[in-house]
């Protein structure tokens, strides 16, 4: 019986120093250095839209205007709405930021169209982050471009492109 508590001690004391090795980003916290340790691509910066591409793991999930992104192939195309960009990345913010495990994330310099999102699944609370970018197409009217991406694992069971589908429909 000793013996067994000694390898549970051991095993303990080992998961909490590879947890402290681990490096950390905020909001992503350890799955960041898992991700980093395991080769992962780590995804966590602001999204290049002339020069996307998408994960060759189907565990992401896009939605742009044709040409938005030359290089990435869009799992659906937009609709126009009729609203002013600023009023549209705003009230899709307030649609994203009302589920739970959501925090807005810096978008750099250029923020007015633009934002970028972290949520964790429910689950495992693995980070997926998810950027925005609202383009004006006309007189009080805008399309959007959203690509959702799990920083960790090979697939996500749909979980991207049903988080996407939900806040468009948040939207309506």
């Amino acid at each position: 019986m000793k013996i067994l508590a000694i390898i549970v001690v051991l095993v303990i004391a080992a998961g909490a120093v590879g947890y402290l090795l681990l490096e950390k980003r905020p909001g992503y916290g350890a799955y960041y250095g898992l991700a980093k340790l395991m080769g992962s691509p780590l995804d966590i910066g602001p999204v290049n839209w002339a020069r996307l591409t998408r994960h060759a793991t189907p565990n992401d999930a896009l939605v742009c205007p044709a040409g938005h992104s030359p290089s990435a192939e869009p799992d659906a195309e937009p609709k126009i709405y009729s609203v002013a960009p600023g009023e549209l990345l705003a009230r899709l913010k307030r649609t994203a930021l009302a589920e739970p495990d959501t925090s807005e994330l810096y978008c750099g310099p250029d923020c007015d169209h633009r934002a970028r999102i972290l949520q964790h699944t429910r689950l495992m609370r693995f980070p997926d982050t998810i950027d925005i970018d609202v383009i004006p197409v006309g007189d009080n009217q805008s399309t959007l471009a959203i690509y959702s991406r799990s920083l960790i694992g090979r697939g996500d069971l749909g979980v991207n492109r049903a988080r996407i589908t939900r806040w468009l429909a948040g939207l309506d």
